[in-house]
Order: C-alpha cells, then structure tokens, then sequence
C-alpha cells in the first residue's frame, strides 16, 4: 500500500482530525497529498513528466525538486 492510499484510507475515518490534532498525523502530510493529487492531474493532461513536474512547483510554490521528493514519499 502506497503513503498515498494509506492517507485517504485514513482520512476516512471519523476521528481523522483528532490524529491532525494531537500532531500523530503530521499537517504537511495533507499538503503533500494536494501537490501529489495536482501532479497526477496535470499528467493526465498528456503533459510530459518534466512539464507536470514545473506547472505543480509553480502552483504550490514550491522547488520542482520538493515536488519530486513529495511525489517518491507518496507513491513509496
């Protein structure tokens, strides 16, 4: 099971906010789940892996490097 199934799998349950909450789930963790999620979208623009990589760094304002660790941790 991938972080990323792991994470939604999570999410549905009814004390979801409690783990943010007590820090058991880390915060970034969600924002790293938006950036992967807009990653795959943009791939599924046909865009090439490089150009998904830079439209996802520029929406989230972040370094197309950091989007590449996000998207390893998520898949992982």
């Amino acid at each position: 099971m991938s972080t990323y199934e792991l994470i939604n799998k999570l999410e549905k349950l009814d004390y979801f906010n409690d783990l943010l909450k007590s820090g058991l789930v880390p915060l970034n963790w969600l924002d790293y789940k938006l950036i992967y999620e807009f990653y795959k979208e943009e791939r599924k623009k046909d865009q090439l892996k490089k150009q998904a990589l830079t439209n996802t760094a520029d929406e989230f304002n972040v370094s197309e490097r950091t989007v590449y660790l996000i998207i390893q941790k998520m898949k992982g």
